[in-house]
């Protein structure tokens, strides 16, 4: 009999509760699984909404179904497959999958979604600088009718591009606010949860930067981890949650 980890994504928190679109996945994978071994263990991506995406549990899934050299099965393709950093780390992550509504799709697939989601990506990119590029030649113009008829409100005698209320509470933080970000970083976020458990399980830094690079993780700029990255990311795992509280205050 065979090892499964099953991985599912769900919109939203309250799509979750609810068992929208999360329920048939789970469903899809039961089916898929049934007669052929067992799911070792369950993974959900929950969604925001937000630009801030975070990918955290699909690297958690393969990081499993690789130690466990287990079957990865992925419970909805079709909407996942748009997405760049979904398609990267199921084509780079070294393990077997399947996807239970495109159960034919494989690396070479996922390779073509990949490449197919990065232009997409480029192309909205290319699209929205293009917007603003029409609507800075508006603004030289002294147009400031809003592409829904509203018109642009000054702001100190001026009209520009953004928030008009300017900065909020958040982004005066300043140097710190660029601190939090990097601690909140995608890339940092998704090792944190790694080093974490290698820790527990008595791994050096030295080790765990081995694991994470043998696992094809990436730091914030790209690079390959090196112990000391490993040590910081640690120590500022146990500064994370004090540090949130203190922005939101």
């Amino acid at each position: 009999m065979g090892k499964f980890v099953a991985y599912y994504r769900v919109s939203t928190a309250k799509q979750e509760q609810s068992g929208l679109g999360l329920q048939a996945q789970k469903q899809a994978v039961l089916n898929y699984v049934s007669g052929k071994g067992t799911i070792l263990e369950e993974f959900t991506e929950i969604e925001t909404g937000t630009r801030k995406k975070r990918r955290i549990e699909i690297y958690k899934a393969i990081a499993l179904a690789k130690r466990e050299k287990a079957i990865l099965v992925v419970g909805k393709l079709d909407r996942l497959s748009r997405d760049v950093e979904f398609t990267s780390a199921l084509f780079n992550g070294g393990v077997e999958f399947v996807c239970c509504d495109n159960p034919t799709a494989n690396k070479l697939t996922i390779q073509l979604l990949s490449v197919i989601a990065e232009h997409e990506a480029e192309a909205i990119s290319k699209r929205i600088k293009e917007a603003l590029a029409v609507k800075k030649e508006k603004l030289k113009r002294g147009d400031f009718t809003n592409k829904d008829g509203s018109i642009m409100k000054p702001v100190k005698g001026k009209v520009r591009l953004g928030n008009p209320n300017g900065f909020g509470a958040f982004q005066r933080l300043g140097v710190e606010k660029i601190k939090y970000n990097a601690r909140s970083n995608k890339a940092n976020l998704q090792a944190i949860d790694i080093i974490n458990g290698a820790r527990k399980d008595g791994l050096t830094f030295q080790q765990i930067a081995d694991k994470l690079n043998g696992l094809q993780y990436k730091t914030r700029k790209g690079n390959k981890y090196r112990p000391m990255q490993v040590l910081r990311l640690w120590q500022t795992s146990f500064k994370k949650k004090s540090e949130e509280e203190t922005i939101k205050a």
